[in-house]
């Protein structure tokens, strides 16, 4: 008889230290999943491809530096003047980038001063093949001019532009989307456009 009655009140024991645990349980607040973190994204320095401060870094095209004499570059034939902008192409140029061909590349000088390049890709999908190539070496352009395709209801930018503190890079589209693109330096730029604004109020007053 002692030993039954003790057997019940182990259980009953047992069975309200049970109902405490489970009270304590409930009343206890679930633990918080741990956040997870997320490694901060490095950018890229000034020396590496994948942001505009490549462009900088660089300041020119094939090796040849932004400001350079036109002696610099060997093989240059005159395409094109007016005042002090003189426009190149080069004998037996590399018109092949990665998976863009060009049709063909102009060098512009303003007072023998290597200002920039235009490029000329040869059909649209050399266009689109120079743009991802732009953008591995510069990052993620601004975009402009965005319109809609005939016929269709998605819309795509007709411009991409790189601007550093040094030097630019642009990619525009026709509506055919051929594609024109541009390398170049700020200050040469800048100063040619005041020059060329200054030719244009000249060329005003003389109407009158």
């Amino acid at each position: 008889m002692a030993h039954l009655l003790l057997r019940r009140l182990l259980v009953a024991g047992s069975a309200a230290t049970l109902a405490v645990t489970l009270a304590f349980a409930q009343d206890k607040p679930a633990a918080k999943p741990s956040a997870t973190a997320h490694p901060a994204v490095k950018e890229p320095g000034p020396t590496e491809m994948g942001h505009v401060h490549y462009l900088d870094y660089k300041n020119g095209f094939r090796g040849v530096k932004f400001g350079s004499p036109s002696s610099a570059i060997p093989g240059l034939s005159l395409v094109r003047e007016s005042g002090a902008m003189k426009i190149y192409q080069k004998s037996g140029d590399t018109l092949i980038l990665g998976a863009c061909t060009l049709d063909h590349i102009y060098y512009h000088f303003v007072d023998d001063k290597f200002m920039g390049v235009s490029l000329f890709p040869k059909d649209v999908d050399d266009g689109q093949a120079l743009r991802e190539i732009f953008e591995i070496a510069f990052g993620d352009g601004a975009t402009a001019k965005p319109h809609a395709d005939s016929g269709e209801h998605h819309q795509h930018a007709d411009e991409f532009f790189w601007r550093g503190k040094i030097a630019n890079a642009r990619i525009s589209y026709t509506e055919a989307h051929q594609a024109e693109a541009w390398i170049g330096n700020n200050d040469l730029q800048d100063a040619y456009g005041k020059v060329q604004k200054k030719m244009a109020e000249e060329a005003a007053a003389s109407l009158f």
